[in-house]
């Protein structure tokens, strides 16, 4: 079964391609190097033919790793193989120069821990990390110190090794100080540990930061830019709590028979538009879209924080929506289509808010009393014939956050039995 990958997983692996191919092609910069300086510090033509032979074949073979992964081809399989010629070339380098200088009979085997070795594997470690897996380096540094403790072997079973503590016999004679060759294979060691954190922390960083993204962009569906930047400065707004809230429901009268005359993509692209609409004006009043109920919109103003004027906002909410739909329709109209309708029903109450969900899916949702009695009143919009009604509560919530109202008059439309509910609720439309 094939898993399906995440964003994160999607870009790392993009950088894991390109690095490789970088990696790759200072693998070839080096052979090239090599080939060139080989040929004027050669001990013997055997050494440089072997040194050209292989040196053009590996050249070859990872520019043929570049070329399979740019055609997105056995990626995991190049990576692997790719540490594969490190490992070839630090076993046949040190082999290609004893073998040029005379091999074991002709040089004491201490001219093994006296090679370049550690430096290539110094920078094998570096290049294998450009691929980002951390673990690339530290098979790397495995692979030396495999090969380093052999060359310590073969030289304390040579009978002509001899110490020293003189570092000027060390670098220019056959004697060794053993403890400076170990601090090498250490400080390689140090080395592949140290770029593999870098590298597992370059990974964790890039899933971190697309999570972050990935959660701004969800949020940013559901908050105005204003909220969002609330959010942002203090996350702990998300725990759940009871708060009073303005609940507003938006939905389209007859949508089910104004969608029998259109196509699946029709549908889909009206709706499209009407929800493009109608969110711009939500946001514009610090709404937060709770959810989308196929042609509906369920939205709370208050959240995830109360607000001095929620129940303002949600009034002119709803004028805004009235005049975009208007507008909306004379469009409609002069295209030959038929004109929609509405309805808006808006109540005021106590809600429990907060991340609501399974530990895989979490959902910032309100739910509550309040928010059932908002369903009903946009649902009696149809009853009332009316395209806004809104509660008691919300209306004296209204007149407590502008005492002196100069545009907006209610109207009563007298108690209304709510399903669910023993008491009546007044309802209100707005001239």
């Amino acid at each position: 079964m094939k898993i399906k990958k995440n964003q994160a997983d999607i870009i790392l692996e993009q950088r894991e391609k390109k690095g490789l191919i970088i990696s790759n092609s200072i693998r070839i910069i080096f052979l090239i190097s090599f080939i060139l300086v080989n040929s004027f510090t050669y001990h013997s033509q055997e050494e440089l033919k072997r040194a050209l032979i292989i040196s053009c074949f590996f050249v070859f073979l990872l520019s043929m790793f570049i070329y399979f992964i740019r055609k997105g081809k056995f990626f995991q399989t190049i990576g692997y193989a790719s540490i594969t010629v490190d490992a070839f070339f630090l076993i046949f380098l040190p082999y290609n120069w004893y073998l040029a200088v005379g091999f074991y009979e002709s040089v004491p085997s201490t001219y093994l821990l006296k090679t370049s070795l550690p430096s290539i594997a110094f920078v094998f470690v570096c290049v294998s990390a450009l691929a980002i897996r951390p673990f690339y380096p530290i098979i790397v540094a495995i692979i030396f110190n495999s090969i380093w403790g052999f060359f310590f072997y073969v030289v304390f079973q040579d009978p002509r090794t001899e110490f020293t503590e003189s570092f000027l016999d060390n670098f220019f004679t056959a004697k060794i100080i053993p403890a400076y060759y170990i601090t090498l294979s250490l400080s390689i060691t140090s080395v592949a540990l140290i770029v593999a954190f870098i590298t597992y922390s370059y990974r964790r960083s890039i899933k971190e930061a697309v999570g972050f993204e990935i959660q701004n962009s969800q949020m940013s569906r559901y908050f105005s830019p204003g909220i969002l930047k609330e959010i942002k400065d203090d996350e702990s707004i998300f725990q759940a709590k009871t708060t009073p809230v303005v609940v507003m429901f938006v939905d389209i009268r007859g949508f089910t028979t104004l969608s029998e005359s259109m196509n699946a993509e029709q549908v889909v692209q009206f709706l499209r538009e009407y929800h493009s609409m109608m969110v711009e004006i939500i946001y514009s009043e610090e709404g937060t879209i709770d959810k989308f109920l196929g042609d509906g919109i369920m939205v709370s103003f208050g959240t995830p924080s109360p607000g001095m004027n929620d129940a303002t906002h949600a009034i002119n909410c709803a004028r805004k929506m009235r005049i975009a739909l208007n507008e909306w329709n004379q469009a409609r109209i002069s295209k030959g289509f038929n004109p929609v309708n509405q309805g808006i029903g808006i109540h005021f109450g106590s809600v429990v808010s907060g991340n609501i969900g399974s530990e895989d899916r979490l959902e910032y949702t309100v739910i509550g009393d309040t928010v059932n009695v908002a369903s009903r009143i946009e649902a009696l919009c149809k009853e009332y014939k009316v395209d806004l009604l809104v509660s008691k509560q919300l209306v004296e919530k209204y007149m407590e956050e502008n005492p002196n109202p100069s545009s907006t008059r209610f109207e009563s439309m007298g108690d209304a039995t709510i399903r669910g509910k023993k008491e009546k609720i007044e309802l209100y439309r707005i001239i």
